[in-house]
């Protein structure tokens, strides 16, 4: 007999081990008596779905990064300033608050800052900013404050450079439209020449969304003006007939009236546009409400426009009575589809509308057609028809080459002024 001890200590080990043995064997096995064990299959594991990379997160700017771009900015400005004049304008006779004095012919309070004493018999009337764009001195800025609140021009005009020289200038050409004026300046009252420093000019269609810009002015007396924003977005028009807000370039940054005709600069301090107030009134300072975002004239139409104005010497706004839009534009707004499947010329411009009555709309030309050549000149871009406009000038007779419906056709139409009746919207 095996004792009860033994007995416990078998029965234990037969149990540890038909623990390691499958709880069902193969009954081929059985049959041959083989001891091999039949391992149950191992169910199939779920597949671990694959996760979308995370995208990288942008290093945090660090200090170097910061210094870097001040010192960027820094340049930009020890750069452009040289270049930014103030512009003011006077009227003969006028009395303005700065100009109060007491009975023995003096002034009230600071004094020192009576414009008034500068010329006299003027009155001061408003500034703006401007920038030299050539080395004769001539200086682009905006118009708006260059009038009296009648329209017409203001009876004094000087310029006063970085180091302190003014100049009496004058209108050489503007563009009431768009707001723009080249100034030049004609005697130094003080007998001392100014120096010159001309800006140089970018490309306005290189913004992007998120670049940034600077804006620059030097309003009148001691006060400077240089701000760093953020380009927002480029014009969806390069024509000026019709919408006019949809000409500009947009940027968040906030412009003092009296900076505005001063230049708005990219980082490698260009000009990219001419800083411009929203609805500007003849003889009066911009005063509209300051949302943070301006607007500026592309410089790719400012450019265009210094030359052709400076040859014409206009300073009405010549009309036809259409709006025109690029190729480019067409495509962007139609579809490259619908583009391709136009009938349309090797090159010119569409017209978009025709304003009525205009010398357009007496033509017969109408929306839809194809602006091929201007008085034998062809039209490739919108600032080709700007700037034969303007150097053909008011009153002038031309001939319009048109492509209709696959047909080329011609009229002849004269340019005239642009009625208030046609402002752009």
């Amino acid at each position: 007999m095996i004792p009860v001890r033994r007995r416990c200590l078998l029965l234990a080990s037969f149990v540890a081990a038909s623990a390691l043995l499958p709880a069902q064997s193969d009954p081929a096995s059985r049959a041959t008596g083989s001891t091999e064990p039949v391992v149950s299959p191992v169910p199939a594991v779920p597949a671990v779905p694959v996760m979308p990379a995370v995208p990288a997160v942008p290093a945090a700017p660090t200090a170097a990064g910061a210094l870097a771009l001040q010192a960027a900015s820094v340049e930009v400005a020890r750069a452009a300033m040289s270049s930014i004049v103030t512009v003011r304008a006077f009227v003969r006779g006028l009395t303005t608050a700065a100009g109060s004095r007491d009975d023995r012919g003096e002034l009230d309070g600071w004094g020192a800052s009576d414009y008034n004493a500068d010329y006299s018999g003027f009155g001061f009337s408003g500034a703006l900013s401007g920038f030299v764009v050539a080395p004769n001195g001539d200086v682009l800025t905006c118009l708006h404050a260059l009038r009296k609140p009648d329209g017409s021009f203001v009876d004094l005009i000087d310029i006063e450079t970085k180091d302190g020289v003014r100049t009496i200038a004058e209108i050489v050409a503007a563009e009431p439209t768009v707001n723009l004026a080249i100034v030049r300046p004609v005697v130094a009252p003080q007998g001392r020449t100014a120096a010159f420093t001309v800006a140089r000019f970018g490309d306005s269609d290189a913004l992007r969304t998120g670049d940034l810009v600077f804006g620059v002015g030097d309003p009148a007396g001691p006060e400077k003006y240089f701000a760093l924003g953020t380009f927002v977005s480029r014009p969806t028009r390069d024509c000026y007939q019709e919408m006019l807000s949809a000409f500009y370039l947009q940027a968040a940054l906030v412009v003092p009236s009296e900076a505005y005709g001063g230049p708005l600069l990219n980082l490698a301090g260009e000009v990219v546009g001419v800083l411009s107030p929203r609805r500007p009134k003849p003889g009066v300072a911009a005063s509209e409400p300051r949302t943070g975002l301006e607007l500026a004239l592309p410089s790719k139409i400012v450019v265009g426009l210094y030359d052709s104005l400076k040859q014409a010497r206009s300073v009405r706004s010549p009309w036809l009575g259409f709006a025109i839009m690029s190729r480019e534009e067409l495509a962007t707004t139609r579809g490259i589809d619908a583009f391709n499947a136009m009938a349309k010329p090797r090159h010119g411009v569409l017209i978009e509308s025709v304003f009525k009555p205009s010398p357009a709309a007496l033509a017969d030309v109408r929306p839809g057609d194809f602006l091929v050549f201007f008085d034998g000149l062809g039209v490739f871009a919108p600032v080709d028809f700007q700037r034969y406009m303007y150097i053909a000038g008011i009153g002038k007779k031309v001939k319009l080459e048109l492509f209709r419906n696959g047909e080329t056709i011609v009229r002849e139409v004269t340019i005239e002024a642009r009625p208030e009746a046609a402002a752009p919207k």
